[in-house]
């Protein structure tokens, strides 16, 4: 249950709005809620993709989701994010493509624990500093940690280095099959040349999460290895 929930948490941070959808079951399927390695590279490859949409010289974040998770290693915690889960019928696969819903499910979780006196301090302490700096909140769940901004690429960068913050979802759509390399808001042969160029070792990023979002969005075939099959299925299209 600690394994799910951390993933239910993860997951719908991803997808409240600020994607079309989250990734596909390419690299997230129901088997993934039992894997916490599966888990954590969920978390690298969401950051991977907000620094490689700063890269591409983003200025301004309308919106912009800050995640400061819950300490998992909680029993109360636990016990009431599992009770939630069990009474409140969530449907994990519809959050994988129901935006709607999954902005509904965390709002009723982060009211759920809030009634409990579930207080989330990485949160708490995040918001003071950044209300000093003179940035607005526009929502935040202060109970599930989730914290809504509007900023610009400056500050995004540097609140996905923060060791508060789990991790950033900033700046524009993530394409509806997040198979876009080159972050033109396609799926085509361009990116087809983004994965020749990293087989063959002539693009990589000095920064982790970024090549793990190249690695995840260039399995574009669904078949969990990124190789030059994928650059074929694009040319085919």
């Amino acid at each position: 249950m600690k394994r799910l929930i951390a993933y239910l948490l993860a997951l719908l941070v991803a997808v409240v709005g600020y994607c079309s959808t989250v990734p596909s079951a390419a690299a997230f399927d129901m088997d993934d809620l039992k894997n916490e390695k599966q888990m954590e590279l969920g978390y690298s490859i969401i950051n991977g993709y907000s620094k490689l949409s700063a890269r591409k010289g983003l200025t301004s974040f309308d919106k912009t989701a800050v995640y400061c998770g819950q300490d998992l290693s909680n029993p109360y915690l636990l016990a009431l994010a599992g009770t939630f889960y069990l009474t409140h019928g969530v449907d994990l696969e519809r959050t994988l493509t129901d935006n709607a819903y999954a902005l509904q499910l965390v709002r009723e979780l982060n009211g759920y624990l809030a009634a409990f006196g579930v207080k989330n301090e990485r949160l708490r302490s995040l918001k003071t500093a950044i209300v000093k700096e003179g940035i607005k909140p526009t929502e935040s769940l202060d109970s599930v940690g989730l914290l809504f901004i509007k900023t610009d690429s400056a500050c995004a960068n540097r609140l996905m280095r923060d060791d508060r913050v789990d991790f950033v979802f900033a700046g524009g759509a993530v394409p509806s099959s997040m198979k876009d390399l080159n972050m033109d808001g396609k799926s085509n042969q361009a990116d087809a040349v983004y994965i020749q160029r990293y087989l063959a070792e002539d693009l990589t990023f000095p920064d982790s999460d970024e090549n793990e979002y190249i690695k995840f969005a260039g399995d574009i075939n669904g078949d969990k290895h990124f190789d030059i099959n994928d650059a074929t299925k694009l040319y085919a299209v």
